[in-house]
């Protein structure tokens, strides 16, 4: 199979993976798993733009971020009739590249001063900066995490109840706070007439500590103290 063909067979399966995903209800399982095998299929094509800089990890979860929010929004979403999927996740990368460089370029003419080395070279501060780790390792991660809570196999995230309500558990308050389906704190207190800071700090308690343990146990996280 030539390059073209590829190409082509990639496409079909992304546009029938996007309709998988349209047609899923917000928050389901069906909507999320297609969104996983849309980011492994789109990370491994190769075909998103691709640089070393600093701000590069934060633009691509920012454009998936956006792809899994708009993707079937009327205005803003995917139109399959105008380009390919990857054509417009990689316009929308680079959008959003373009927005954190000129970021970037505003907060080094308000704070950068170059400095001369001992050699009396001029050493431009932004050339020391370390180039960032690979994003397709990141994705993995993200993926393997989501899977995780939704399978939740020891169900240790289901038994975990929060005492004043509970309708809320562990499992629910991660996957409405992870992406791709990320809600607000104002919008999960309204669906539970919950407390707002109580179930944030309940969260941060009981949630984040039930990541990190998941994070140790897969190699993810160094095995330290809190």
């Amino acid at each position: 199979m030539d390059g073209g063909d590829l190409s082509q067979d990639l496409n079909q399966q992304l546009k029938v993976l996007v309709s998988k995903a349209c047609h899923s209800p917000v928050g389901s399982q069906e909507r999320q798993m297609a969104f996983a095998e849309i980011v492994r299929l789109v990370m491994r094509s190769g075909k998103l733009w691709r640089e070393s800089t600093a701000y590069y990890p934060d633009s691509l979860q920012e454009m998936w971020e956006y792809c899994f929010r708009y993707i079937d929004d009327p205005e803003k979403g995917y139109d399959p009739g105008v380009c390919t999927l990857t054509t417009w996740l990689d316009d929308c990368l680079k959008r959003t590249l373009r927005r954190y460089r000129d970021r970037k370029h505003r907060q080094q003419k308000r704070h950068m001063t170059a400095f001369i080395s001992d050699e009396g070279q001029f050493i431009d501060p932004t050339e020391m900066l370390v180039s960032p780790a690979d994003s397709h390792t990141a994705m993995r991660i993200w993926t393997h995490l989501i899977r995780w809570v939704q399978a939740d196999p020891d169900e240790k995230l289901r038994n975990r109840k929060c005492m004043r309500y509970p309708k809320i558990n562990a499992q629910i308050l991660l996957l409405k706070r992870l992406p791709p389906n990320e809600q607000s704190w104002d919008a999960i207190a309204a669906e539970f007439s919950a407390d707002k800071k109580y179930i944030a700090q309940w969260y941060s308690r009981y949630c984040n500590s039930f990541l990190r343990e998941w994070g140790r146990a897969e190699g993810y996280l160094e095995n330290v103290d809190d």
